[in-house]
């Protein structure tokens, strides 16, 4: 009896051990091939060096959909990995909205709820979810007004703690003196850099750029004089890094000439570092559509038609600014091309055009009535954008042959991707620390492979048979040894 006593209070000691060092100590292992569910190096460093204490309220809905439920539960998981590696105070508070004046305070702070139809008894049902978050670290306070599975949420994470902690910002210039894009056409682009980096508007001239990380040349429409090349080089000279969007290639779809090369002075000191860009345009058939006016007799209607002249980017090289692209759509582009020279750059493309693409040689007229054939698309895997470095300065240039992608109106029609790899490139150029890898890791649960029919009956059997045949595996097994029991005890002089 005293033993079972002993026994039961070591059991209830152990488990009660195990819950005290599981609430202190949080870790999961994970097996995924993209490590979805393990910290990166950037967040658990991010956590590690923030000293300031961290709150988080999270407002969500009880009564969940169940897949929403899985993110909820990805999201608890994801914090109290933080909370288990901050050397600092980390609490989590979770809100429930269940009355009027708790859905008050959450739309109070930020939080944006979503509706989900769902069905009840054969009657349709909206239902009004929350799920979001409100970050306090320090004084800082930031919102995640909804979370889903398009919100990159480790990245979100570690860009507060980086914003809080990081008391020195990498300073980004926007040159300008040459017709180039105005900030606020760029609005997405430039609300996104603003978290991690100081933006300020620069001038070649006036030597205003020397305490610059990065400039950015986005769609230069007049010619850099000397002086302002010898500047860039002298900014590159320094360690400097340069961000170079242009628009080689111009496309007028109502003018006479509609097809031309603009150049600036910036192709020329490209070609010297080993980077040409070609004075032609790209076809593609993977590509975007073109709406155009079109008249019979006193009607008039719009019509869409595929538009070569503007592809749509598939194939990105294995770069920390290309992670987990999925698509561009440019709008004119121009190829680049690896030259040799002198200099010590290296040149790694970036993206580039698919199998089916081609050139054609400016200057162009559009002809929207044209009916492409696999005669037309004459060379594939154009080279649309392409990384410069050079290890003995540390400087490096990124430069994509077309510009108007990075306008807001551009990132429309499913291709966010336009503005995250001009987000991504800036970022490498200013900070490489690995943050923009974190950008496109979403939540995602992995979906299941199709099954053949034969390897479904198979599985099916083995599901059904497996249990009764270890279960008479086991019997037999028992049985076995009963009986060798049964004849040890026989023999004269056995003890058992």
């Amino acid at each position: 009896m005293k033993k079972i006593i002993k026994d039961i209070i070591s059991i209830l000691t152990v488990i009660l051990l195990v819950n005290i060092f599981s609430f202190f100590i949080f870790f999961r292992w994970d097996f995924t091939k993209t490590k979805r569910y393990s910290l990166s190096k950037v967040s658990k460093t991010s956590i590690r060096n923030n000293v300031e204490p961290i709150v988080v309220d999270f407002y969500v809905t009880e009564d969940l959909p169940q897949d929403t439920k899985k993110l909820v539960k990805e999201f608890r998981s994801l914090l109290k990995e933080y909370k288990s590696l901050s050397n600092v105070s980390f609490t989590i508070n979770t809100i429930y909205p269940d009355n009027t004046e708790k859905e008050f305070k959450a739309t109070q702070e930020g939080i944006i709820p979503s509706f989900n139809e769902i069905r009840e008894r054969d009657l349709e049902k909206i239902q009004k979810i929350y799920c979001g978050a409100v970050f306090h670290i320090g004084n800082n306070k930031t919102v995640l007004p909804n979370i889903s599975f398009n919100t990159p949420i480790e990245y979100e994470i570690t860009r507060m703690l980086k914003q809080a902690s990081d008391t020195i910002k990498p300073r980004i210039g926007f040159v300008r003196g040459h017709g180039e894009t105005t900030l606020n056409l760029m609005s997405e682009l430039v609300d996104e850099l603003s978290h991690l980096t100081d933006i300020t508007v620069v001038d070649l001239n006036l030597n205003t750029y020397e305490d610059c990380n990065v400039l950015c040349l986005i769609n230069p429409k007049d010619n850099f004089s000397p002086y302002e090349i010898a500047q860039l080089e002298k900014f590159l000279s320094k360690g400097g890094r340069l961000f170079i969007a242009l628009n080689h290639a111009i496309g007028l779809l109502d003018h006479p000439n509609n097809g031309y090369i603009n150049s600036t002075g910036v192709e020329d000191m490209l070609e010297k570092k080993g980077l040409k860009i070609r004075n032609d345009f790209i076809i593609d058939n993977n590509c975007g559509v073109c709406n155009f006016e079109q008249q019979y007799g006193y009607l008039k209607f719009q019509r869409s038609v595929s538009f070569p002249y503007c592809p749509v980017i598939t194939n990105f090289s294995k770069h920390t600014i290309t992670y987990g692209l999925r698509s561009m759509l440019l709008m004119f582009a121009s190829s680049i091309e690896q030259i040799k020279t002198p200099t010590p750059y290296i040149f790694t493309p970036l993206a580039q055009s698919s199998s089916i693409s081609g050139v054609q040689q400016a200057p162009v007229c559009f002809d929207l009535e044209k009916q492409w054939t696999q005669r037309d698309f004459n060379r594939p895997h154009n080279i649309v954008a392409a990384l410069l470095t050079n290890d003995d300065n540390n400087s490096a240039i990124v430069t994509i042959t077309d510009a108007d992608f990075l306008i807001n109106q551009s990132a429309i029609d499913g291709h966010t991707d336009n503005i995250t790899f001009a987000l991504n490139s800036i970022e490498w150029l200013a900070d490489n620390s690995g943050l923009i890898q974190l950008r496109n890791k979403f939540t995602t649960f992995p979906v299941l492979e199709p099954v053949g029919d034969t390897t479904r009956e198979v599985l099916k059997y083995i599901n059904f048979l497996l249990p009764i045949l270890i279960i008479l595996g086991i019997a037999f097994y028992r049985y076995k040894r009963n009986l060798r029991k049964r004849e040890d005890r026989s023999h004269p002089g056995y003890i058992d």
